[in-house]
């Protein structure tokens, strides 16, 4: 849908959607968010996660916003918490790998 079809309440909606999704690191503009208002408003209630919106909107993410230096972990410890995430298979742990440095 475009954002110019889009109802008052919708537009604002929109907007505030578009806030959160810049605050993660997202780049993508208010008309984006319109185009695919249903899947940023289900990202936005939880419904689905940051990566499957990213998958279904082709949306990309300028940087993690947090992200763990290698300096703040010691190796065996990252080491078995990138196994432990990896063996889980699960869209959220996917994310969470995202997000830790390479061992």
């Amino acid at each position: 849908m475009r954002f110019d079809q889009l109802t008052r309440a919708q537009k604002q909606k929109a907007q505030g959607v578009l806030q959160r999704l810049r605050a993660e690191g997202v780049e993508t503009s208010v008309s984006q968010v319109g185009k695919y208002f249903d899947d940023a408003c289900e990202w936005d209630a939880g419904t689905i996660t940051m990566a499957t919106l990213l998958d279904r909107t082709g949306w990309t993410r300028s940087a993690p916003v947090e992200t763990i230096h290698r300096a703040e972990l010691p190796a065996g410890v990252l080491r078995h918490v990138r196994a432990v995430l990896s063996a889980d298979g699960t869209a959220e742990s996917a994310e969470a790998l995202e997000l830790l440095p390479e061992v």
